[in-house]
């Protein structure tokens, strides 16, 4: 008798297309080892609810990890900028606060790719929405996990895969009472503050 196992990580991925959106959720993950780079940089990740619906009629969502830096090439500053229509100015460059980025609509290009028999959805564009579509309306709940302003009940709502990821860096070993961080990288925190700026 043949039984077959379910496939580990199995599950809906979103359909190539152009899809309106809202941001539910950004976590900073902290500074991260790149192996294929051999370098560090602050990481976030980026979240989005998307109005498409999965079979079970809840929005796909869809994420993008980003280093953390305003730079002019800055894969970042690049989509945040097509987001809200319009450059920053240098002085919004040094003042944005990513955490006004939940509950702000936009328009998702999403591209499809196959790797070891398993299609993954990926960000390949975000822009404004047009004047005449409204922001969709969150379903899932608003979700912000900030290492500077640290609080463990929103890290413990966390997936035990995402959780490993922040655990890893040194801004939360800090935080678990270990060493101070040196800030080494040149692009950590690059840009990208505290802020009443609104997007």
């Amino acid at each position: 008798m043949t039984i077959l196992m379910p496939k580990q990580n199995e599950f809906e991925s979103v359909p190539a297309g152009s899809y309106t959106a809202v941001c539910y959720r950004v976590i900073d993950l902290g500074t991260q080892f790149s192996p294929f780079y051999q370098k560090s940089s602050h990481k976030i990740m980026i979240s989005w609810e998307l109005s498409e619906k999965m079979k079970d009629g809840r929005p796909f969502s869809i994420h993008k990890r980003y280093t953390l830096s305003a730079g002019k090439n800055a894969a970042l500053r690049k989509d945040l900028e097509s987001w809200r229509g319009r450059a920053f100015t240098e002085e919004e460059l040094g003042t944005f606060d990513i955490g006004r980025l939940i509950g702000v609509g936009c328009m998702i290009g999403v591209s499809t790719r196959t790797e070891g028999g398993q299609t993954y959805s990926d960000v390949s564009s975000i822009m404004q929405l047009p004047k005449d579509i409204p922001s969709p309306t969150l379903e899932n709940e608003p979700f912000y996990l900030s290492l500077k302003e640290f609080k463990q009940d929103l890290y413990d709502k966390l997936s035990d895969g995402m959780k490993a990821v922040i655990a890893k860096s040194p801004e939360y070993q800090e935080l678990k009472g270990g060493h101070k961080v040196e800030q080494n990288t040149p692009d950590a925190h690059d840009g990208f503050e505290d802020s009443n700026i609104p997007f």
